[in-house]
């Protein structure tokens, strides 16, 4: 195989790794994605040694150039979920703080003396 289809399987994978990601962000399997991201950041690592040069033809370039569209689409896509994904988290966060700030109020409060009417 010479550098060139080297090159287009290269990013053929990185396409299929960032196909897989999105679709597990589409269904909120944070876990999967985030070990996923592993390869994915490896493949891509890989390609920064096989640089398009002027030698490349033409048309490689063109499907190179269309494999990377799709990737940073996908990217994108990706970002666009994982911030709503933050913000849900953010949200929760929220919540259980102040839960927990209630919580810490009323535990200090004696409700038995409060039922019973003792003052003390």
């Amino acid at each position: 195989m010479d550098q060139h289809q080297y090159l287009v399987n290269e990013y053929q994978l990185i396409l299929t790794l960032s196909e897989q990601m999105l679709r597990l962000a589409k269904e909120e399997k944070w876990d999967e994605l985030v070990e996923l991201e592993v390869s994915y950041l490896k493949a891509v690592e890989a390609t920064t040694t096989l640089p398009v040069s002027e030698s490349t033809s033409m048309a490689i370039q063109y499907e190179v150039r269309k494999y990377l569209r799709q990737i940073l689409d996908n990217e994108n896509m990706i970002k666009t979920l994982l911030q709503a994904r933050m913000n849900q988290l953010t949200e929760l966060f929220g919540q259980s703080s102040r839960q927990q700030q209630v919580n810490m109020t009323y535990g200090k409060i004696d409700l038995r003396s409060i039922a019973f009417g003792d003052r003390q």
